[in-house]
């Protein structure tokens, strides 16, 4: 077991309660700031949902639609499948144990990715590494829900997001191996052709931003494509 697996594991039971202090509500609000904007979806796959909170709240808001989970921590994984159960939504939801950067999607796309507070635990090369790929997991007319910190441009702002910012880097260093000195910039990654970005929230001083960008091109199903085709069994908890 890794040092990051252990240190996530470590910190689960108290993941809700240590965001409290600093940020109060505003994580979760971040998280789930722009759900209400996506439409109907099939086929979500999250990455890094850690304890599970919006991965409840996911399964609400989207009732037909299957979710796919991957979180390296087994007891986040418990604490999600707990949630799931409680919903009655076993059937909905595959869990994942693994790192995000080993797992492979066996060749499905997904309507919809969602990253919440999970690429800022990457360096720059390991974003250039794997950002490219869990996009390309989006089918064309599809969803990236992105939701993390960010460094605002100047000021009393920006000086209180860099001071932050530091203490949760060492904090994570200490915990759980994290290698991570700074906050990486992503917004580069999706200023292609291939997407929009759709909506942007921020929170927090403008410390906590969420970000929803749609992909380009028809979505599979109108090019006559069916999702079932590929969709793996389900329930796999």
């Amino acid at each position: 077991m890794s040092d990051s697996v252990r240190g996530y594991d470590r910190l689960a039971r108290w993941y809700g309660v240590l965001e409290k202090p600093v940020f109060r509500k505003d994580l979760q609000l971040a998280r789930v700031a722009l759900l209400s904007e996506l439409p109907p979806v099939d086929r979500i796959l999250m990455l890094g949902d850690g304890d599970g909170r919006l991965l409840a709240e996911v399964l609400r808001t989207q009732p037909s639609a299957r979710v796919t989970s991957v979180e390296q921590s087994p007891r986040m994984r418990r604490l999600q499948k707990r949630r799931v159960t409680q919903l009655g939504a076993e059937d909905r939801v595959r869990l994942v144990c693994q790192d995000a950067r080993q797992w492979t999607a066996g060749g499905e796309t997904f309507a919809c990715v969602i990253a919440p507070f999970f690429l800022d635990c990457f360096t720059e090369s390991e974003l250039e590494c794997h950002l490219p790929q869990w996009m390309a997991l989006v089918e064309p007319g599809g969803w990236f829900y992105h939701v993390d910190f960010v460094v605002p441009a100047a000021g009393w702002r920006r000086l209180r997001a860099t001071f932050w910012s530091a203490v949760m880097h060492r904090f994570f260093k200490w915990q759980t191996g994290l290698t991570v000195r700074e906050l990486v910039p992503v917004e580069a990654f999706f200023d292609g052709a291939d997407w929009v970005i759709q909506q942007t929230q921020t929170l927090n001083h403008g410390f906590v931003q969420s970000r929803l960008y749609r992909r380009n091109g028809l979505p599979l199903a109108t090019l006559g494509h069916s999702p079932d085709d590929t969709r793996p069994p389900v329930g796999g908890m």
